[in-house]
């Protein structure tokens, strides 16, 4: 590798570690989240060997977002390993070595894989350091070597001359409390992971213009006629259940038929989404095997594995709607929670992947994780940019003037997201005393755990920033 590519890589590992301790490493970090992604962007457009997969820092940026728009911290330890994961799919891209072509879980395991393998690199930059010139070596031995004998002379110099002189003592002593402050273990253990994510990310560049040698692809195994009778007759034992499960959904459920006795119909109605949530996600695992073992065999079993796979599609379909129409009328009995928003939005993002499933069976020709994955990612940078603790406490205070009242105690425990529609609480003169206390108590924490002009500008947030200027 060219001497100047070198540097610009070293360069690289320097403001990556410089910033990452300036801009992520403060407490409460907001806005300056984003501004480090879109530094990264700016040096990884300069210096990548192809710029063709850059636009991954578009879901990155989105990602960062959160700690600007949001005061929720339910996703930044997720965002961090989502946004590690990204950083690797992009490198993979770069050197050709994501194979999400193939239909297979290998692109998954390379992603994976290359994780790990910036730690291989990141002692490269001190043993370019060791391999510099000569004469430069020398000079920087000189002068490390001149600190090693000064240091204690001067130490001690300024010791006997404080003991001489009272001044001399106040000003020697504010310099080495200033020092003393550099040198305080957060400070230290924050330039410790500068430093390491600053070698982590040259790491990363450098596999991208240093791509390991390819490999060789293993044959695929072959599935004969008598293991897809097997699996026809697991298939069609399944679905001899789900049938009269379903039937019971259309006539209890869905039509609202008379129940046995004993039974109320909400009692029914409200209970199983999660389990139903469960078998959904099996019966999507047991059609990917499916469709595995018969996408290249033509033949009497294997069309019958496809007839049945699509049935069991259409299955998993009707489990999902009764699970969104339980959990339904269990959120309209008792309000919205986190939990229950986000299983609303996981059911319709897995009903979108379950239709297209349903073509998969038909056609399999394109890589239906690679869909299942992508469609997870869209759903999870939706959750970082949606208010959703927005949308809970609008939904439980409308219900407490609705003279619905049970949740309105579980908003309190939100963040900062839910202030502006906890402060109708305090507007509203049909607000009952004890809530009206609580909504106040809530604001005093607010206030308390994020004082104004403490944060600093790295930390500003929207969302808190509006939340503590509510005053009552």
């Amino acid at each position: 590798m060219e001497k100047t590519l070198r540097n610009r890589l070293l360069l690289y590992a320097l403001i990556s570690a410089v910033s990452f301790v300036y801009l992520i490493m403060p407490s409460n970090a907001g806005i300056s989240v984003p501004l480090f992604i879109a530094l990264q962007f700016a040096c990884w457009f300069y210096l990548a060997p192809k710029k063709k997969a850059l636009w991954f820092f578009v879901p990155m940026f989105i990602l960062s977002l959160n700690s600007f728009i949001s005061g929720n911290p339910l996703w930044h330890i997720s965002n961090v390993f989502i946004i590690i994961v990204l950083y690797s799919v992009m490198v993979l891209v770069m050197i050709d070595r994501f194979r999400i072509k193939e239909d297979s879980l290998r692109f998954i395991f390379d992603a994976i894989a290359n994780i790990f393998n910036p730690i291989k690199h990141v002692l490269l930059p001190f043993k370019w350091w060791s391999e510099a010139d000569q004469d430069k070596t020398r000079i920087i031995k000189r002068i490390l070597k001149g600190i090693a004998v000064t240091a204690p002379c001067l130490f001690f110099l300024i010791i006997m001359l404080s003991s001489a002189d009272t001044v001399f003592f106040r000003g020697a002593s504010n310099f080495f409390d200033g020092i003393l402050h550099l040198l305080e273990m957060e400070m230290i253990l924050k330039v410790i992971n500068g430093g390491a994510v600053g070698l982590y990310l040259f790491g990363l560049m450098y596999i991208a213009y240093t791509p390991p040698q390819n490999e060789e692809q293993q044959p695929a195994a072959k599935t004969s006629d008598a293991d897809l009778a097997i699996l026809n007759a697991l298939l069609i034992s399944i679905l001899a259940v789900y049938t009269l499960f379903v039937f019971i959904q259309f006539r209890y459920l869905f039509a609202g038929a008379q129940l046995p006795y004993g039974l109320s119909y909400s009692e029914y109605a409200r209970k199983g989404f999660f389990e139903l949530l469960f078998l959904s996600g099996l019966n999507i695992i047991l059609i990917l095997i499916a469709v595995n073992l018969t996408r290249l065999k033509e033949g009497l079993w294997p069309k019958i594995t496809r007839y049945l796979s699509h049935y069991l599609c259409l299955v998993t379909i009707i489990l999902l709607a009764s699970s969104f129409y339980r959990l339904w009328l269990y959120s309209a009995d008792a309000g919205l929670t986190r939990l229950r928003l986000l299983v609303f939005g996981f059911l319709i993002f897995e009903a979108i992947g379950l239709v297209i499933t349903f073509f998969y069976i038909k056609k399999p020709d394109f890589n239906i994780v690679a869909v299942y994955l992508s469609i997870g990612l869209v759903y999870y940078l939706m959750l970082n940019i949606v208010p959703i603790d927005t949308l809970i406490a609008k939904n439980q205070v409308d219900r407490y003037f609705a003279d619905q009242k049970q949740g309105i105690g579980y908003i309190m425990t939100l963040s900062p997201d839910a202030a502006p529609q906890i402060a109708r609480l305090l507007d509203s003169e049909k607000v009952d005393k004890h809530t009206r206390q609580m909504a106040r108590m809530y604001f005093s924490d607010l206030n308390a755990r994020y004082p104004v002009g403490e944060r600093g500008w790295q930390g500003f947030n929207l969302s808190i920033d509006r939340g503590v200027r509510i005053r009552y």
